[in-house]
């Protein structure tokens, strides 16, 4: 089953500021998705979903993509967030033209989202990947992950703080992902 999703928010990750985690919310729910990203990205997508109408001017790089797409008479018709690997978000991008249906996988989630905010189409997820990615509550003010859509790089740096803080099993978790990862390369 097919679960909608939308642009909820932007929090940022890391101290430099180059990282955010993009918030995607249950349309019709309460559970989060948290896409990791650039921070310039994620306020791109942030303030594309709140604008109402398609930009007529191509501002950015997915204003280009999908103002050359409506000129071939092309519509985006939904994105669809496929699976996780790695700490990358891949989505499938479903396109029309003529009445023909047809399908680009493997898209970096990131990509695919600037081209769903800008064309205003709809996201999508599968109910099970939804259901193993989504944030869960682990205490008052704190929520969890699954550790599979941390980068390499954010492991690493967790598995330093971990260590910093005495949280050896949680480092223990870390540096087994960190040897699962390096072993699959």
């Amino acid at each position: 089953m097919l679960v909608q999703l939308k642009i909820d928010s932007v929090a940022s990750i890391s101290n430099d500021g180059e990282r955010s985690m993009l918030l995607l919310r249950e349309k019709d729910g309460e559970r989060v998705l948290p896409i990791m990203m650039s921070t310039r990205r994620a306020l791109t997508l942030s303030m594309r979903s709140k604008l109402s109408l398609p930009m007529p001017f191509a501002a950015t790089t997915a204003d280009t993509y999908n103002l050359l797409l409506k000129g071939f008479d092309v519509q985006v018709t939904r994105i669809q967030i496929t699976g996780v690997r790695n700490g990358v978000v891949f989505c499938s991008i479903f396109a029309e033209r003529d009445g023909v249906d047809f399908k680009l996988d493997f898209c970096p989630a990131p990509d695919a989202l600037v081209i769903a905010a800008t064309s205003l189409c709809p996201i999508t997820i599968e109910e099970e990947i939804l259901e193993a990615q989504y944030m869960h509550k682990s205490g008052e003010n704190s929520f969890a992950i699954n550790i599979n859509s941390l980068s390499k790089q954010m492991l690493e740096e967790a598995l330093q703080q971990a260590v910093a803080n005495e949280n050896y099993e949680a480092a223990s978790h870390l540096r087994d992902e960190l040897a699962k990862r390096t072993a699959s390369e």
